[in-house]
């Protein structure tokens, strides 16, 4: 697993000129509100991924008054003596240039790839609240790192549905002309849900096994439940469905079943989660896909996932902080967590040494190494 070994970050957001080594498994981030913790998060996110996971706007990361931000990383590769440069820059106007070893990188699943990441914020409760795109786009982040076909076949199949849904704009059109993209759909279709149908039947013991050692969830007679749902009815060929569903496609003008419908649908007494569960509750069942996804990753590449773990503590008692804790430190992964009291991660962690964690002080856009004390 790529761990990150070193990280220079200039002009991002508040972050001005910051430079930090990391240590290899938690780095407990704290300091008081608006001081840059989130930024500093952010950041990680940008070089992991391309993008920010709180903007999908550019203008807000350059710092006030400057052109660029430039973010730097050093990855090492555990168990091993080879490195790997990181770098990416962007302009106010929005230029992008994000090299890898020297060499420009031109997609975001070539980053993907090397820094494996999750992350999770205050966005993660639309894994509940929000439409099916979320826990779609959730989930497919296994299932791309696990079936390394998943990327392509989706790429084939999202072009035939823009192909279907321009033919369905057009109102009047021929069985001829529709035929061989609904069977194209259906085969590519057929061919995605495969992949997510094989990696959810190992997914959901591992997300059970979770869930089940949160109190809420053991003392009630009513557990989470977790089921996946196709696009499409089970027990209906996709291509026939297609074909009766045409003429509602036609007037909605897309689209309306298919793999870009499925979904992870969360309950508790037959009730969606949002409608039985406290917000804590929520929180820990989210907190248990994320370890879910990360333990499988882990179990089927023999890599571990990078935790971006932002204001950790908020909804959480004690109690979930120490169940959470110790699946964190079980798992051995890199992780960064931020919380403005120290001593929210420290004691319900039960970190004791150096070896464990790694601590920074945030203050007004600057970044300290602080030392391991619990007063």
């Amino acid at each position: 697993m790529p761990k990150l070994q070193q990280i220079n970050i200039t002009s991002f957001r508040n972050l001005r000129s910051v430079s930090l080594l990391p240590g290899g498994g938690i780095n407990l981030i704290h300091g008081a509100n608006g001081s840059g913790k989130t930024s500093l998060l952010e950041a990680i996110s940008v070089l992991a991924h391309g993008r920010s996971f709180r903007t999908h706007k550019y203008r807000p990361l350059v710092n006030e008054g400057e052109r660029e931000f430039t973010l730097f990383a050093v990855l090492e590769d555990e168990g091993s003596a080879v490195s790997h440069k990181l770098g990416v820059t962007r302009q106010l106007q929005g230029d992008v240039n994000i090299r890898l070893d020297g060499q420009s990188v031109k997609t975001s699943a070539e980053l993907a790839h090397q820094l494996p990441l999750l992350t999770m914020n205050t966005n993660s409760f639309q894994l509940l609240e929000g439409s099916s795109k979320y826990r779609r786009q959730f989930f497919d982040w296994l299932v791309f790192h696990v079936k390394h076909d998943f990327k392509s076949v989706w790429k084939d199949y999202v072009r035939c549905v823009k192909h279907r849904n321009s033919l369905l704009r057009r109102g009047k059109i021929s069985t001829g002309e529709l035929q061989p993209w609904d069977r194209e759909v259906a085969r590519l279709g057929h061919a995605l849900e495969d992949m997510r149908a094989e990696i959810f039947e190992a997914f959901h013991p591992f997300f059970q096994n979770i869930v089940s050692s949160f109190p809420f969830n053991k003392a009630d007679e009513s557990p989470v439940v977790l089921a996946y749902h196709s696009g499409w009815k089970d027990d209906v060929p996709f291509e026939k469905q297609l074909q009766e569903h045409l003429e509602r496609d036609i007037k909605l003008g897309y689209t309306n079943i298919g793999s870009h419908r499925s979904d992870l649908k969360i309950t508790r007494n037959k009730a969606p989660a949002t409608e039985m569960l406290s917000r804590g509750q929520q929180k820990s069942v989210i907190l248990s896909l994320f370890l879910a996804e990360a333990g499988l990753f882990q179990q089927m590449t023999n890599r571990k996932a990078l935790f971006l773990l932002d204001d950790l503590p908020a909804e959480l008692d004690s109690e979930n902080m120490q169940i959470v804790g110790k699946a964190i430190k079980a798992m051995e992964s890199q992780v960064f967590v931020t919380a403005i009291a120290k001593d929210a991660i420290i004691e319900p962690w039960d970190l004791k040494d150096e070896e464990q964690l790694q601590m920074f002080h945030v203050k007004h856009g600057e970044i300290q190494v602080s030392p391991l004390t619990t007063h």
